[in-house]
């Protein structure tokens, strides 16, 4: 592992101390109901729909977010994810309504893609020689927000700002992360530049059962976070 690369590694992980929050935060029962105020709502089933939008927003990108990591190269998938999540903080944050709201969500589940399909393989290839810890780490530090949310949102009770600074400040925490992987040295990787079709991987693939196993355990833990 060369040395250099570890704050650059140090701002991937950070990424996902922040996505942990975001993927977690309108899940939280305070914040929707303040979203459903609002947004001029009664109830809180609007946050609910506006929160599963994040798994839609994935959905979408998943199978081009790959191979442009591949084709163009770690950073610019990194870039893509930190700015797409700017705009699901912010939108979120200053929603008048549930359809801004719902785009903003959409965009935070195409910010995870990204950030998935560029940060699993940047880590794993600047920690080589440990590639289960790196990728480790990534769910480490997602744990570790999810469980510093409630203190972060009790500071704002104590302080007496409201619920919605959170993802303001998440916002501006990100935006400052992007900037600093714009300069962040990356090892080069082989093959940068040969990117290929989701759907001609998809035609050379083969399905065991135990891979169908799998996908369907990645398919399903995911709700972890919002139960």
């Amino acid at each position: 592992m060369n040395k250099k690369y570890l704050p650059s590694a140090l701002i991937l992980y950070l990424n996902y101390f922040i996505h942990g929050i975001g993927c977690s935060i309108l899940s939280q029962q305070l914040v929707k109901e303040l979203l459903a105020e609002q947004w001029g709502m009664s109830d809180v089933m609007g946050v609910t729909a506006v929160a599963a939008a994040l798994g839609l927003g994935r959905l979408i990108s998943l199978p081009f977010a790959g191979p442009l990591s591949d084709k163009f190269g770690r950073r610019v998938s990194v870039l893509i994810g930190c700015f797409s999540y700017v705009i699901f903080f912010v939108g979120i944050a200053f929603s008048p309504n549930m359809a801004v709201a719902y785009v903003a969500a959409v965009l935070g589940g195409i910010a995870n893609s990204f950030l998935d399909t560029a940060t699993y393989p940047a880590v794993a290839e600047i920690i080589y020689k440990y590639t289960g810890i790196a990728t480790m780490g990534i769910k480490l530090f997602i744990s570790v927000a999810q469980l510093l949310l409630p203190f972060f949102l009790g500071i704002c009770v104590g302080t007496s700002m409201s619920y919605l600074t959170l993802p303001l400040v998440c916002g501006i925490v990100i935006a400052v992360l992007g900037v600093l992987a714009i300069f962040a040295p990356l090892p080069k990787v082989e093959g940068v530049g040969k990117g290929e079709s989701f759907i001609n991987n998809l035609k050379s693939a083969h399905f065991s059962l135990e891979s169908v196993a799998l996908i369907l355990i990645g398919f399903t833990c995911t709700a972890t976070f919002q139960l």
